[in-house]
C-alpha cells in the first residue's frame, strides 16, 4: 500500500509540473503586470496601461478621464487598446486641453503608445474625435 501512495504523490506532483511550469507567469486581478495584461481589457473600453505591450497598472474608460492623474497614469500611458469601436481623442495635458502639443486621435487600435512618440504625453483622454 505504502508503494500506492507514493506513485500517486509522484504523478500528482508531475500533473503540478505539466499545469503550472516553474516561474510560469501568471494573470493577474490586480491589474498589475501580468502576461495576459491585454486581455484584461474588455470589449467596449479604452484600457491605457502604466508600461508597455498591456502590463502594470490599467485603467478603462468608457466616456472620457478628464485628468489622469485620478488614476496614477498621468504622462505615464504607455500602451493602449481601443476596444470601442469609435476614435477617442488623448490630450498632452487635464481638462482636455493642448497648451504643450497636439491631441492624439486613436482608433480600434493596441500598442505602445512609444511608437507615436507619445509614451509621457498623455494627461486627459475622451471618446470622440480630436
Amino acid at each position: 500500500m505504502r508503494w500506492f501512495k507514493t506513485m500517486c504523490a509522484a504523478v500528482a506532483l508531475a500533473t503540478l509540473a505539466v499545469v503550472a511550469p516553474a516561474g510560469a507567469a501568471q494573470a493577474s486581478t490586480s491589474g498589475t503586470d501580468s502576461a495576459d495584461a491585454w486581455w484584461d481589457c474588455p470589449d467596449g473600453y479604452f484600457c491605457a496601461w502604466y508600461s508597455t505591450d498591456g502590463n502594470g497598472a490599467m485603467a478603462r474608460f468608457q466616456s472620457q478621464a478628464p485628468d489622469l492623474r485620478d488614476f496614477n497614469l498621468n504622462d505615464h500611458v504607455w500602451s493602449v487598446w481601443n476596444r470601442t469601436g469609435v476614435v477617442w481623442c488623448t490630450y498632452p495635458d487635464i481638462n482636455f486641453t493642448s497648451i504643450s502639443g497636439t491631441p492624439w486621435p486613436v482608433g480600434n487600435w493596441r500598442g505602445n503608445t512609444s511608437q507615436y512618440g507619445r509614451q509621457n504625453v498623455i494627461s486627459s483622454l475622451r471618446r470622440g474625435a480630436c
